[in-house]
């Protein structure tokens, strides 16, 4: 089935797949964009790990052409938690993580050494930008579960997650479910609180969009070990 995935001409995400129907801006891109033919196979899923190949005709019609497969969610969920960044790196931040196969994606509410301060209307464009991004990257990079791209949400918020690390130099290398990473200069002293984890993300000092990827690429990789 994975191999199937990964072959198909182009993957799209549809409300269901009993009646499976592309919005205006999938059909263009499909067609117009990626000139798919109504000979190629290309893949449609719910989102949710149901998915189906099927073809898409000139007029942007969905014809189904396999039976349903059904993909378990993971063992547990990964979820990276950021400190929103310049320009556009929040959205790179998301859409490598979403290749990656991370769950959960959290934009920070600005700590005490955030640069980037989103006010209420630039907050509700980011969220829905964010998504977007995610469910593209979701497309390239042939998922069937699209990960959820969480409002702005305060550090304290998140303290209470289980198994939750924030990312900081000195912590130890260890597998966690959620990881908050900081601004560029990391997390103020009083915002460390003392029952929460550190972990580490190598030797290096990493740039706050690169210690987010990396920790998406460490969290990733132990669950496939432990799985």
């Amino acid at each position: 089935m994975i191999e199937t995935l990964r072959r198909s001409t182009a993957h799209v995400f549809v409300q269901s797949l009993d009646v499976p129907s592309l919005s205006d801006d999938d059909q263009h891109h499909l067609l117009k964009v990626l000139r798919v033919k109504s000979t190629d196979q290309i893949t449609v899923s719910d989102g949710v790990g149901k998915w189906i190949t099927a073809t898409i005709n000139k007029d942007g019609d969905v014809l189904a052409t396999s039976e349903l497969f059904v993909v378990e969610p993971p063992k547990w969920k990964l979820c990276v938690a950021f400190a929103p960044v310049k320009g556009e790196k929040p959205e790179l931040i998301v859409q490598k993580l979403t290749e990656l196969g991370i769950d959960e994606i959290i934009p920070l509410a600005p700590t005490a050494r955030s640069v980037v301060r989103w006010d209420a209307a630039k907050t509700e464009k980011q969220t829905g930008r964010l998504q977007r991004v995610a469910n593209e990257a979701s497309m390239q990079s042939r998922r069937v579960w699209l990960p959820v791209v969480h409002p702005v949400t305060q550090l304290a918020d998140l303290v209470s997650r289980s198994e939750v690390a924030f990312a900081e130099l000195g912590g130890v290398e260890a597998a966690h479910r959620t990881i908050v990473v900081g601004p560029e200069g990391g997390f103020a002293p009083d915002e460390l609180d003392g029952s929460v984890s550190r972990v580490s993300l190598g030797e290096s000092v990493l740039r706050a969009e690169t210690a987010a990827i990396v920790a998406g690429a460490l969290m990733t990789r132990c669950r496939r070990g432990e799985m």
